[in-house]
């Protein structure tokens, strides 16, 4: 999938693109159904499949005091997108001018003269254009103006509510690892660096773990989970994962630590991906340093138990 950032960076005319449109923060299941349709149609026009989508998200810019944690940062966005056949995403940059551009606009200006859109795919809930004031019928109007097709996709149902970042954004808060995995078709992921950490891991509790600085907005809730860890070279390893306070050290901050399984190696500086099963219990204080290692050991022993048909599959995404 080729990236293009901006507009002024695509300089070839398209061929027949089928255009689908959105923020696709998570690529969920529904983001994937519109790509998906996109490919197809692609495919039957012997055209384009292109993904137009938006940096920063348009909430940041609309609404800035909302604290809303991106599910994927951009760099994982577009390398999920990548994984759907799409054969170019244009990302544009939403700015307080962009927010401006009325519907009427969106369409003439940007899809049609720009992009020469020869078919849109779009969610059941899109809206374009400044306040959002455009919508299906609007586009399902433009379409017979410039001639062409507009296709709906209608929301993917889990558990009998559509699939919506939302619903990934909580499940994830929550800690509901398989019902974010459900809502994903992935386990749920969080990148980072292997960074020092308080050294007590090995040293105290006999455990040694992994410190990951995080790239990530969105961390699934205070606890410990069963995480298969990625590292360079696409390798993945057992491990047990703890995101919290650590209470019984009183340390404050927040850390994420990974202790990995039938590892010994050094990781420092290394960038890892942990990708989260499911969750294992919550954050706990305990009386002392001893009945904490009692417990890792059950959570080790818990999470071996977890991992091990998911590991055997090799690449972490299927049993």
């Amino acid at each position: 999938m080729q990236v293009v950032m901006g507009l002024e960076e695509l300089r070839e005319r398209l061929c027949r693109p089928v255009i689908t449109i959105g923020n696709f923060d998570g690529v969920h299941l529904g983001h994937q159904a519109l790509f998906a349709k996109a490919v197809q149609r692609a495919q039957a026009l012997q055209g384009t499949a292109l993904a137009v989508t938006f940096e920063p998200h348009p909430i940041r810019v609309l609404r800035p005091a909302v604290n809303l944690p991106l599910i994927t940062p951009l760099e994982q966005k577009l390398e999920l997108m990548a994984q759907h056949g799409l054969d170019l995403t244009l990302c544009l940059r939403f700015d307080q001018d962009f927010a401006r551009l009325s519907a009427d606009a969106f369409v003439d200006k940007l899809l049609v003269t720009r992009l020469g859109a020869a078919e849109v795919v779009v969610g059941y809930d899109f809206a374009f254009g400044h306040k959002g004031l455009g919508d299906l019928d609007l586009l399902r109007s433009k379409g017979e103006q410039w001639g062409f097709e507009v296709h709906v996709v209608g929301p993917v149902i889990i558990d009998d509510r559509p699939v919506s970042s939302t619903r990934v954004r909580q499940e994830v808060a929550d800690g509901n690892m398989d019902a974010a995995r459900r809502l994903l078709g992935r386990h749920y992921q969080v990148a980072g660096r292997v960074v020092a950490g308080h050294g007590r891991g090995g040293r105290l509790l006999g455990f040694p773990t992994a410190n990951l600085r995080v790239s990530d907005e969105l961390l699934p809730g205070p606890g410990v989970y069963a995480v298969l860890v990625e590292l360079e070279g696409g390798r993945f390893l057992k491990g047990a994962n703890n995101i919290g306070n650590n209470p019984t050290f009183d340390d404050g901050a927040l850390s994420v630590e990974t202790h990995l399984l039938d590892f010994d190696g050094d990781l420092y500086g290394q960038d890892i991906r942990l990708h989260f099963v499911e969750r294992l219990r919550g954050e706990k204080r305990f009386d002392s340093a001893e009945e904490l290692k009692t417990q890792i050991g059950l959570d080790i022993a818990r999470a071996i138990e977890i991992l091990d048909p998911w590991a055997k599959a090799g690449n972490g995404e299927g049993a």
